[in-house]
């Protein structure tokens, strides 16, 4: 009997997902409409309004904070892309694979709305968006620190110069793990995972496991040499021994033995 009804249980629950899930589909915007707040134009489709709306507000309310972390200057209202399923964030943006934000530029990103309804394990998208707003802070940097060095009337030589500096000397550690950090994205567990390997930054370069364990790259650099060691780091494209006076190799001692510490 017991058996009888916790399957009774479990298929009751499935029903209501499904039924949920299905309401969802109906009811859902279908067509793309635009919010636009102060500093950001909020394209959404796939979603509620309200959903659309606390995308907006969550932005504005750490803009200035995350801009004044990592020194930003005068950045151009951003434009955000929200999309309700990862099929549809693939189609807009010709990615295959299943991540769920992309920044496109310094003005520019886009990012899929997390639930229960679309993934199995959802990320939080309000962190999500606050991720892909700090590439888009780093970018709007870089950019600038660069017209210092590329110099060139023509638009288009000075992007593709850009891209082939930043792809080059620009390292995937740093370009994430400041997102990870301004974002919020932590979780214990995953920290410890991803620190029983042992991991050098250069390893971070390659894989998700910078995803794992990014946040506590910041949060120890932040701790022992400040928040304005962050837009230092960002305009040396992560040249450790410039930016800390110590070599990579004491750096990432002193990093295991923070995270020993702490996780």
């Amino acid at each position: 009997m017991r058996k009888y009804r916790l399957l009774v249980l479990f298929l009751a629950i499935i029903a209501v997902f499904y039924f949920a899930r299905t309401v969802r589909s109906f009811t859902v915007q279908h067509e793309t409409r635009t919010l636009k707040s102060e500093h950001f134009i909020v394209s959404y489709t796939g979603i509620y309004k309200s959903e659309a709306e606390k995308v907006s507000k969550h932005l504005e309310e750490n803009y200035s904070k995350i801009r004044e972390n990592l020194k930003d200057i005068e950045h151009d209202p951003i434009k955000v892309f929200v999309y309700g399923s990862q099929f549809k964030f693939n189609e807009a943006t010709g990615l295959t694979e299943n991540t769920k934000g992309t920044s496109r530029g310094p003005n520019e990103f886009h990012f899929v709305w997390t639930n229960w309804f679309n993934s199995i394990f959802p990320d939080d998208p309000l962190k999500t968006a606050l991720h892909e707003f700090t590439h888009c802070v780093q970018l709007n940097i870089l950019i600038y620190k660069a017209k210092d060095t590329i110099i060139t009337q023509d638009r288009l030589t000075f992007e593709k110069q850009f891209d082939k500096k930043f792809k080059a000397k620009y390292p995937r550690w740093l370009w994430e793990s400041i997102s990870i950090f301004e974002a919020g994205e932590v979780n214990t567990l995953s920290v410890k995972y991803a620190k029983s390997k042992n991991l050098t930054l250069e390893d971070l370069n390659h894989g998700n496991q910078i995803y794992n364990i990014g946040y506590t790259i910041i949060e120890y650099m932040t701790q022992k040499w400040g928040k304005d060691i962050l837009p230092k780091l960002i305009s040396s494209f992560g040249n450790i021994q410039k930016t800390l006076n110590v070599t990579q190799e004491e750096f990432e001692k002193g990093w295991m033995a923070f995270l020993e510490e702490k996780y």
